[in-house]
């Protein structure tokens, strides 16, 4: 007994014990303040009963001292349960060489390195720029009527005179709101920001001084180098009322609420101007920073101490995790362990989902901020950053959980063969690493291998019609005939020219005084026969004869003998229906995965053409930089992003073109050109090594300096 007696915990001399507000259930709890860390502790009407007996020394003792004093039920259990949740918060003295060698290891773990100082410190860290507490004092007595429901009642119709004003002003309203989107706008955003955000914190400082605490500090926090301002208001653990807890954390959402109304109401009776600007700057501002920052119960901010006080549940983000992280390790391994808290099953229903969402939202928000981090700084700070961030946010904590499953796998190894987890988990690895896919999906397009598109050179006048349309002709057909007056003359002129120069330069020869003239003479009939020929090569164009047997698809259906042509309009097309080719694209990763003579497929989106299969007949080694068929174009329901450059359509991305070989015959087609969905056989690749090729391929393209 006299060796209890000695190991017996004994509490700390300096703490505090301060009355806290009634539970949900109407029991009293207390705040125990460590000064030395300045860290509160709340606890309950059975932890204070047996604290305030500890100096009996023996939990037999302490148990029925508050069973026979109280109307408390309490085993010896519950004794050691807060005997060890103080020595744990070191809120006692230590006395055996196995706490002070515990304390050692603590210690040892929390003075860090330079290394990881310096990444905490980049992460989070505040500078203190004014201590207000008496500021607050002298200002308390004039800003006392912000307290009083007149104010309240006064702002609520100010805001409800703004809404009808915006009403009224709709039009220029927008218009204000999507001409801010530029760099001058976001200038003044910023601006606006900085005042808001000021304000909100002085509503805490000022709600906290009217409720009794001290202000220390107020300053700038930041995190990951993003500046936040903030408000030392940790006294209000102090407070026995809940209604002044709450009143302090809402504080700062009130005042910009405050600041939004009487913002708006101000902008809807103010002329055009400058004034007007700052009006609507402070107004929006306050209500989006309210909504998609302040009043989010997924971060740290005073959404979260609200949800807190209102739901009664203290430390709701590290309970709730707590209880997650057990469940999760019960649904996959079923170790038994006991739960963190007793809790029922509408606080366990709440506890998973808030937790789940709350890591769904921090993934995606630091995530975000890891980019922003790339983008702020200089590329190889940037990209260190970003992977400090990744690390520190969203792989540290998966590490952790790993870690603890090493450690407890003697007993999740005997039995994770029996639980379903074993086998999800084994699926999920054969999906990842098995090479299932087998196949390159694209679109792509149908059409003869070889085809001839007739054009109008310059403007003329249809002296012969085509063939019609279907129609098989010969090679040599004369495909149209069209007549150019004026480029006819110019042929006849030149026929004539080349003639009389072809005489006078045969003639020179014969005369000694003309012979001198002979090569003045052949140089003209030279120039004059190149001329001659571009002419009739001008002319043949425009009178084309068919350079292959082939079938007309397309034709101009308005086409009539001696009409007028314009320059550039299409007359009709010509194919070849015997051989055949489908031209798809495909990403520079597939692009390996293909080889000359690979297998595939054409499925065309035409109803009634069925599809036909397909060889590779050639790869493009080299990016495509327009895109040559438009129809598979975004811009008119293709699959392929592109942007448009000087009437040309430039891919988005870096695309590389595959020929196919039709096997066989299609059939009959009206126009030769169709649309259709290509897959083809290619070597297997698995999703876990995609995914590393293309994290690899995305590392390497972005530290290329």
């Amino acid at each position: 007994m006299v060796e209890q007696n000695k190991l017996w915990p004994k509490l700390r001399e300096e703490l505090t014990l301060y009355p806290g507000p009634s539970d949900k259930s109407g029991a009293p709890t207390w705040t125990l303040h460590d000064p030395v860390r300045n860290q509160y502790f709340q606890i309950d009407w059975v932890a204070f009963e047996i604290i305030f007996r500890l100096s009996s020394q023996d939990a037999e003792i302490v148990c029925n001292l508050i069973n026979q004093q109280t109307t408390l039920s309490v085993t010896n259990d519950d004794v050691y349960a807060v005997i060890k949740f103080l020595i744990t918060n070191e809120l006692v003295h230590q006395f055996t060489t196995q706490e002070y060698e515990t304390l050692l290891a603590r210690s040892k773990r929390l003075n860090k390195g330079w290394f990881d100082s310096l990444l905490h410190g980049y992460l989070f860290f505040r500078i203190p720029l004014v201590r207000p507490d008496s500021f607050l004092d002298r200002i308390l007595p004039k800003v006392n009527f912000l307290f009083g429901k007149r104010f309240f009642q006064i702002t609520a119709l100010a805001f409800l005179v703004g809404l009808w004003g915006v009403f009224r002003q709709w039009d220029y309203f927008k218009t204000t709101l999507v001409d801010t989107f530029s760099l001058e706008g976001l200038f003044s955003y910023a601006i606006a920001i900085v005042i808001v955000k000021a304000l909100h914190e002085m509503g805490h400082a000022i709600v906290a001084k009217k409720c009794g605490c001290k202000v220390p500090t107020m300053g700038v926090a930041f995190l990951v180098m993003w500046p936040v301002a903030y408000t030392d208001v940790t006294e209000s653990w102090k407070l026995d009322s809940n209604k002044k807890r709450f009143m302090i954390a809402s504080a700062g959402i009130v005042t910009e609420l405050l600041i939004a109304a009487w913002s708006i109401f101000i902008w809807s009776f103010l002329p055009v101007g400058a004034f007007k600007s700052l009006f609507f700057f402070l107004g929006t501002t306050s209500i989006a920073a309210t909504l998609a920052i302040n009043a989010s119960p997924f971060m740290r901010f005073d959404g979260y101490f609200l949800l807190c006080d209102i739901l009664g549940v203290p430390n709701l983000h590290g309970r709730s995790f707590s209880y997650a992280r057990w469940w999760l390790r019960e649904q996959l391994f079923g170790l038994g362990d006991e739960q963190p808290e007793s809790l029922n099953q509408s606080q366990k229903n709440f506890f998973l989902i808030f937790a789940f969402t709350t890591w769904i939202y921090r993934l995606v928000v630091f995530f975000g901020i890891a980019l922003l981090v790339y983008h702020y700084f200089f590329k190889a700070l940037g990209i260190a950053l970003f992977f400090v961030e990744i690390w520190f946010f969203t792989a540290r904590p998966i590490f952790h959980e790993l870690i603890f499953w090493k450690t407890r796998w003697p007993e999740i190894g005997p039995v994770i063969k029996h639980k379903p987890a074993y086998y999800l988990a084994l699926g999920i690895v054969c999906i990842l690493l098995i090479p299932f896919n087998i196949r390159i999906n694209s679109q792509g397009i149908l059409k003869p291998e070889t085809s001839l598109n007739l054009i109008a050179t310059q403007p003329a006048q249809v002296t012969k019609m085509p063939p019609p349309l279907g129609a098989e002709v010969a090679q040599g057909i004369q495909l149209i005939g069209l007549s150019v007056p004026e480029l006819e003359k110019k042929i006849h002129i030149l026929q004539a020219r080349v003639e009389m120069l072809s005489r006078q330069s045969g003639a020179a020869g014969f005369d000694s005084q003309s012979l001198s003239q002979q090569p003045i003479l052949r140089e003209r009939l030279m120039a004059s026969k190149s001329e001659l020929d571009g002419l009739l090569a001008e002319y043949a164009k425009l009178n084309r004869k068919a350079p292959f047997a082939g079938v007309i698809t397309d034709i101009d259906p308005d086409l009539f003998l001696g009409e007028w042509i314009p320059k550039s309009a299409a007359i009709l097309t010509l194919i070849d229906g015997k051989n055949w080719v489908v031209d798809c694209y495909v990403e520079e990763s597939d692009l390996r995965r293909l080889d000359i003579g690979n297998w595939g497929k054409f499925i065309p989106d035409a109803p009634g053409v069925g599809s036909v299969g397909l060889s590779v007949i050639s790869i493009d080694r080299d990016a495509t930089r327009v895109l040559s068929e438009g129809s598979l174009a975004s811009t008119v329901g293709g699959g392929i992003l592109v942007r448009q450059l000087n009437n040309k359509l430039i891919p988005e991305h870096s695309i590389y073109r595959v020929r196919l070989k039709v096997d066989g015959n299609p059939g009959k087609l009206s126009t030769g050109y169709i649309r259709g969905r290509v897959v083809m056989l290619a070597w297997p690749k698995s999703i876990l090594g995609d995914l590393l090729r293309g994290g690899l391929a995305a590392a390497l393209r972005e530290v290329g300096f």
